[in-house]
């Protein structure tokens, strides 16, 4: 029997060797209550699934959740563990499992990012159903099914599940979705948000889901199914904690870009993402994101460090923009860019968007 659990969270750890340079320190919950007896990990790869030896680990967590994971300088994937049932190296129906939704956290030299875990219970879900070949599954939050979560396949790490991914569905009023696939091995991840962004980072109360058994294994001739236990974003621990971006979590604060973004005339513009890249050519997936523009046209983006970053603005992220699509780029520099160190905060970086013709 296949079991499969969502969750938003991260970890806590000690390193398993003597350099550190950071921390990542925080609680973990389940269900709005600490959770004790959790194990954490630090992935540097995803190439394992999350499985088997970690980076970092330590455990169990103690003094209501409550953890700190020292690392080496670094980009690492956070993971959570608690078992009840089984054990760490093979999860039972009723344990606990946390794949943290801002996952990457950037640690640097002497920051310490604050982050909060949300974990869930591992679901039930029914053996492989003959007949077809994908997968089929439904999606809970607080034990209902969660109907219009947006559920997303990706065949790799490569955009660090984010994005439009290979292939997504929302869920109907039971929170059921079904995929017809080629065999093969896909991460499936679950997304809603309440604000009803397609894209960007996700806000405070939005619900996520990462499956501990990812990549989903799908054979020929059978669906998978499986079952998504989503949980609730946290709000940040304490001041100077974590900030979410499409690059993954950063130290809040340190390093900032930030301005208003307008129309021809001046006007603010709403509905609309500044991004920022380390590609001149600014055509990939940006490194990252502003939250949605709000009525005053202001933006925010948080980075992870200093260096030189390609500065443009979109209402729509991933794929060439298309005709009607608002776009622009800062025009303070020939090449759109901007250059800060780590700690500084840039200010009127201002951009205009136009519609693509």
């Amino acid at each position: 029997m296949r079991r499969f659990l969502f969750f938003c969270a991260a970890l806590f750890l000690l390193p398993c060797n003597s350099f550190a340079a950071g921390m990542i320190s925080g609680k973990v919950n389940c269900e709005g209550k600490p959770l004790d007896g959790a194990y954490v990990y630090l992935y540097s790869k995803s190439d394992t699934g999350f499985k088997g030896p970690a980076d970092y680990k330590a455990g169990p967590t103690k003094n209501k959740g409550s953890f700190s994971i020292s690392a080496a300088k670094g980009r690492y994937y956070l993971i959570a563990k608690k078992p009840v049932n089984g054990t760490l190296d093979n999860p039972a129906d009723g344990d606990y499992y946390a794949y943290y939704g801002g996952n990457p956290v950037v640690v640097g030299d002497g920051e310490t990012i604050n982050i909060g875990i949300n974990c869930s219970p591992i679901l039930a879900a029914a053996a492989k159903k003959p007949g077809g070949t994908g997968i089929r599954g439904q999606v809970f939050f607080g034990g209902k099914p969660l109907d219009r979560a947006r559920v997303t396949l990706y065949q790799d790490d490569s955009t660090i599940f984010r994005g439009i991914g290979y292939a997504s569905i929302l869920t109907n009023q039971k929170g059921q979705f079904a995929f017809s696939l080629g065999p093969g091995a896909y991460y499936v991840v679950a997304r809603k948000r309440l604000a009803g962004d397609s894209m960007g980072p996700l806000g405070v109360g939005d619900q996520f889901g990462f499956s501990p058994d990812n990549p989903v294994t799908v054979e020929k001739g059978s669906y998978t199914i499986i079952s998504i236990n989503c949980v609730k974003k946290l709000v940040k621990v304490k001041k100077g904690g974590q900030e979410l971006t499409l690059g993954g979590t950063v130290k809040s604060g340190e390093t900032v870009v930030q301005g208003r973004i307008t129309d021809k005339s001046g006007k603010p513009v709403a509905g609309v993402y500044a991004s920022a890249y380390r590609d001149s050519m600014m055509t990939m997936k940006p490194d990252f994101i502003s939250k949605m523009t709000g009525p005053d046209g202001m933006y925010s983006i948080s980075l992870s460090g200093g260096g030189v970053y390609y500065i443009g603005a979109r209402n729509t992220i991933g794929g060439p923009a298309e005709k009607g699509d608002l776009l622009g780029r800062y025009a303070g520099n020939d090449d759109h860019s901007v250059k800060l160190k780590t700690g500084d905060k840039l200010n009127n970086i201002d951009i205009v968007v136009e519609k693509v013709q």
